[in-house]
Parts: structure tokens; sequence; C-alpha cells
């Protein structure tokens, strides 16, 4: 990835899937004893599977999931692979973020440079962190520079849901969903009005406190809430070998807004919108590079970035007549970032450097019933424009997209088809399909598969990034194109959920930055990459007891020379247990990560770890909870990215009013 001034060299605590640093391995000599351990839930949940289909007053949850066809369908008949968190699923991720969130869920795997707030890497079925769209409430969010999304920023206490779709999903969300789609939801109003707040403190000198108001006046709902977190971290970098090194504690602050307001016309008319923005300050270890004297210092500088992001829309959704309904949806999102390094060696003075990418879209979605499916047919255009310190020769560009899409249920038999034809101004025309089907078998089992391809646009600094002596952008550059599918087996009960995916994907034109015959750092078209697993998951709820958890077995490598994607381990899961009894709510986790390598030659192996957390909440009266996490309370020692420091033992306590 392209360094941000032409004078300077500073690892802004870079990213550990950076174009120079895009393959690793994911070997692992113990995969059998972990397989084992993660393995005997799923055993236990079979057996839960085989008794519980005999209950006569076993039925299925009624869950809508929206991202997986772009429209409203039950869990149960979704052709694809996802996950579904709600209010209660989010509960224990007080005062976290986003990014939290996604390292315990299936078929994803994330990577953090050096505590809260600092650069995060996620890979859903070990596609890189540009193969992966991130909506918030319908509108793209992300940088345009570095195809990167900064998960790190969204705070949970703003989120009322999230969806996680698996898989390729470029025929329904355009460009980048080569490894899937994460959306956010923020909160909505409801018809009977809620106030509360919490406030917390812990560990590490972490301080949160929120705010909410929901309800609603006659036709109109709403909901406003305000958030801010801080703590004082770790030191982002722990090895005193490493050049960048100081060790003093690099904290992260963060001030949230959201609100949401819709209004029923009449039982056929409805308009909206909803914002989030958040605000954050964050510190790191780096150090300053001259490059007239090649001399490297200044190290106890108070390198830090601060910033703006969050997205905002307006939608209006209209029933033209009793079999089609229309929607039309405006919003922007904005991702701003503002680094600060000395001027000199010797000069403190604060040097910024600022990129912004803010990202204008407009849709049209059209649901028409035909026969006994619903057909989809939509327009939609996105205007990206990034505005920065560094001059780009190109610093904009638009993408205007058709789509159109069948989703059918049939008896036991539900089909998905979809195609989408996106037009970019800087490489022209790209079509993309989905093909799924799925049957149930029973009442409780559904089978099924689909086949999809997708794309992933090369990045502005990819193609346009200005030469400065070491880098340069290459406006040649081709798209990387995938093509895959997955076939899946799922149980769908009251109290049981449980389901086994197996996947098959792979890329092409991987874009990889590395020297040319010149010696200068440029992006090219190299290779392919393979990417194929099984996804394991299964929860359990019966009275008092919630049991589950889930396994990945991943393979993810360089397809031309058989290396492994960095920063990707072969096996990693999560197994939990706990109760709700009355007043009394308690969980316990472990979650663990194989071994996996930190560079592209697979020489550098960070080894594998497991982190027990314990949350526990008690309801002291009516409207008031306490509740209190404790997190590696093994007090594991590892690394997930190589030198960056991770938090040891934690603990947050919370106290929560709610009316």
């Amino acid at each position: 990835m392209p360094s941000e001034s032409s004078m300077r060299i500073r690892c802004t605590s870079p990213k550990p899937d950076s174009r120079h640093a895009q393959r690793v391995a994911v070997g692992d000599s113990t995969a059998m004893p972990f397989h084992r351990a993660l393995f005997i839930p799923f055993v236990l949940t079979s057996l839960a599977a085989s008794v519980s289909a005999l209950a006569a007053d076993f039925y299925t949850l009624p869950d809508v999931v929206v991202t997986a066809s772009r429209l409203p369908q039950p869990m149960r008949d979704v052709i694809g692979d996802v996950t579904v968190l709600t209010q209660e699923d989010l509960s224990p991720y007080r005062a976290q973020s986003l990014a939290d969130v996604l390292a315990d869920q299936p078929g994803v795997q994330v990577t953090s440079n050096g505590g809260p707030g600092k650069t995060t890497s996620f890979f859903i079925r070990g596609a890189n962190t540009e193969q992966t769209v991130v909506l918030i409430d319908g509108i793209r969010y992300g940088s345009a520079t570095t195809g990167q999304t900064a998960i790190q920023h969204l705070p949970v206490a703003q989120i009322d849901r999230i969806e996680i779709l698996r898989g390729a999903a470029a025929s329904l969300y355009g460009a980048d969903a080569i490894g899937g789609v994460v959306q956010v939801f923020t909160k909505q109003g409801g018809k009977v009005p809620h106030y509360g707040a919490e406030i917390g403190w812990g560990t590490q000198g972490t301080r949160e406190a929120s705010a909410n108001l929901s309800g609603s006046v006659g036709s109109t709902r709403y909901s406003i809430g305000i958030a801010h977190n801080q703590t004082d971290g770790v030191s982002a970098l722990i090895n005193p070998n490493n050049s960048r090194y100081y060790g003093d504690l690099d904290g992260y602050e963060n001030t949230s807004l959201s609100f949401s307001a819709s209004h029923k016309i009449d039982e056929r008319n409805e308009f909206g919108g909803s914002v989030l923005v958040t605000q954050f300050k964050n510190h790191f270890d780096s150090s300053f590079f001259d490059m007239t004297t090649f001399t490297e210092g200044a190290q106890s500088y108070d390198y830090r970035n601060t910033g703006t992001n969050g997205s905002a829309n307006l939608w209006s959704r209209n029933r033209i007549t009793e079999h089609w309904t229309s929607t039309v949806q405006a919003g922007v999102s904005v991702d701003e970032d503002k680094s600060y390094s000395p001027t000199s060696l010797t000069n403190y003075t604060d040097h910024i450097d600022r990129f912004k990418t803010q990202q204008t879209q407009l849709s049209w979605q059209n649901a028409i019933r035909v026969g006994p499916g619903i057909a989809t047919l939509g327009a939609e255009t996105l205007q990206q424009n990034v505005s920065s310190t560094t001059a780009f020769t190109v610093d904009s560009r638009r993408i205007n997209s058709a789509m159109g899409g069948y989703l059918m249920k049939l008896e036991d038999w539900t089909l998905q088809t979809n195609l989408r034809y996106d037009h970019n101004s800087q490489f022209g025309g790209r079509t993309t399909g989905l093909f799924g089907v799925a049957r149930e078998l029973g009442d409780y089992w559904q089978a099924g598969g689909n086949f999809a391809t997708g794309y992933h646009a090369p990045s502005i600094n990819d193609l346009y990034f200005p030469f400065d002596g070491l880098e340069r952008g290459n406006p040649n550059l081709k798209p990387e194109t995938s093509t895959g599918g997955e076939g899946f087996l799922r149980f769908h009960g009251d109290i049981l959920n449980a389901g086994a995916t197996a996947y098959r994907n792979k890329v092409k034109n991987l874009i990889t930055w590395s020297p040319d015959n010149t010696g200068i750092y440029t992006p090219m078209n190299v290779g392919s990459a393979l990417l194929e697993g099984i996804t394991l998951k299964s929860d359990l709820q019966f009275m008092i007891w919630r049991f589950g958890g889930s396994y990945d077995w991943l393979k993810a490598t360089d397809a031309s020379n058989g290396k492994w994607l960095p920063h990707r381990a072969r096996n990693s899961g999560l197994v939990y247990a706990g109760l709700k009894q009355g007043k009394l709510e308690v969980r316990g986790e472990i979650k663990m990560v194989g071994s996996r390598f930190d560079d592209t030659a697979n020489t550098v192996k960070l080894d594998a770890y497991k982190v027990a957390n314990i949350m526990v909440s008690m309801a002291l009266g009516k409207n008031l909870t306490a509740s209190a996490r404790f997190n590696n309370l093994n007090g594991a020692q590892y690394q997930e990215a190589k030198d960056y420091g991770v938090l040891g033992r934690n603990v947050l306590f919370t106290l929560s009013w709610q009316q």
C-alpha cells in the first residue's frame, strides 16, 4: 500500500493485509486436537436434533433476513450462509466495535494492529478486506483510496442489528462483494416509548457512556442515541527491537451519534431516513524516515490519527399496486482520516496528511409479484470522490448499475437468481450473476447450494497513487474476478439451529504491490487465489440453558505458488455455554485461532491461541441491570500481527437503566 507522503515513510499502524503483504500461510501442526475439541458441541447438537425432531410442538423460528436477496424473507428460506445478530446477541459487546463482533462470528477472521481503534483487517471465507462490502442501512461505507473499511470505528452502542452474508454477492451489491456483505442496521423507533442510559468502567482506563430515546408520535417513529467510549489501551507495538517501537500506552477515543425517523402516510406509502456519525482519536507507534539522510527516528512523537466516519440516507417506500412495491433511497457516506507526524526528525511540529472519501448513492428498487415468486428490478448510481493532501491524477469515479432477480418459493423448493451489470467510469463494464436452489427435507431440514461470480475493483490508490520516489499506481490494472459456489445442510428449529456449509471460490487477476524492474513498488495483476473451506455452526436453547459454537476449516492459498495468504488460520472456532434464569444471565466462551503466517513468503509464523471470556448480567430491579465482562481470563499471550500488542486480562463493568 502506498505511503501517504513523498518525504516520509510512516507506518501508521500498517494494515496486515496491505498490498505488500497479501499472502500468508495457515499450516497448523496441531490441527487434529484442535478439530476434535471443536467437534464436541456439533456431535451433541446433532444428537439433540435427532431427538427434538420427534417433538410435535417443535416449530421453526420466524427470523427475517434482508441482505441475502434484497428482499425480506424467513431465515429458513435463505439460499446462502447468513448470520443475523440481534440486540440480544450484541448486548455482551458493550463499549466495543463492529470489529469485535465480527471476530467472534463463523467464517470470519479479524486482525487488529495493537488494540482498540487500531487499523483492522477482516477476512470472510479468506477473502481480503477489500473484497467485502460493508453497508450502513443500505449505503456503502469505506475508503475509496485504500479500498478498506474502518470497521473499528463503528460502535456497537449505535447498532440495532447486523446481517452477515458469506459468499460472492456482486450480483446483488456490485463490486467488491467477493467474500460477502456485512450490513449494519441502525436503531429504529417503535410504537412503545423507550429511553435509557448506560455507564461503564474497566481496566486499561476504559470508560463508556451512552443514552438513547425512541418511540412514536402518531404515524411517526423516531430514535436517537449518543455514545462515548475511551481507553488508555496498550502499547501498539510490543517488540522493543522494532524500529518504530515506543513503550507508551496508545489510547483510543470515540464519540458517536445516531438518529432515525420514519413516517407512514397511509398503509401504502412511507418515508424516512437515518444518520450514523462517529468521531475518533487514535494513538499508535511509528517513526519518521528522512529520505534525504536515510535516517529514522522521532519515535517519541505522539503519532495519532483523527477522523469522522458514518453515513446518512433518505428513503421512500411506496406500494404502487397490490403486487408492486417501489423503494427509492438516496444516501451519502464519509470516511475521513487525518494522520499526524513530525515535520522532521528534530521538529515535532504537526504535519497532517488528510484523506477523505465521500460516496454518494442513489438507488431505485422494485419488487413485483410475478407468478409464484417476486421479481426485483432496479437501478443504482454510486459516485466516489476523494479529497486529500496527496494529489491524485484522478480522484473520482462513477459506477452506474442495473440489476434484476427472481425469488420463488414453490412448495418445498426455493429458487433464487440474480443478474447485475455495473459500468465503472475507470475500466468499463462488468456482469455478475448468482443462481441458487434449496429444498426443505421434512419440517426442519433444508439442503441447497448456489453458484456465483464476483469482482473487486482496484482502489484509487491502486490505480492513481502519484509517484513519490518509491511507489506509484498502475492505471492499467484489471479488476479481480471470482467464480465459486457452496453447498449446505441446515436444521432450523425453535430451540436448535445448526448447519454445515462447504464452499470453494477462485479469485483471478490478484492485485499485488511489488517492485518492478526498476525497484519501484507498483500494483500488478498476478496469479490467482483459491479459497475453500467448511463452516459448522450450532446454537441450542433449552429451558434456561444455552450451548453452541462454530468451527471453520479454511484453505486460502496463492494458486501460483501454493503459499498461504497472510493472517488466515486453517482452523478457528468458538464454543460457548450459558444460562438465563430469572434476573441472572451468564455466558462463558472459549475462542480458538490456529497458527497462521505473517508474511507472503510464509517464513514468519504466528502461534495458535485460545482466549476464555465470561459475561455476567444481573437485574437489580425493574429497570436497572448490572453487567460485567471478563476477557482473556486465561491471560493468553498472542499476536494477531507480528510485533503488535493485544489486550491482556481485562474487565468492563456496566450499569444500565432502561425504561
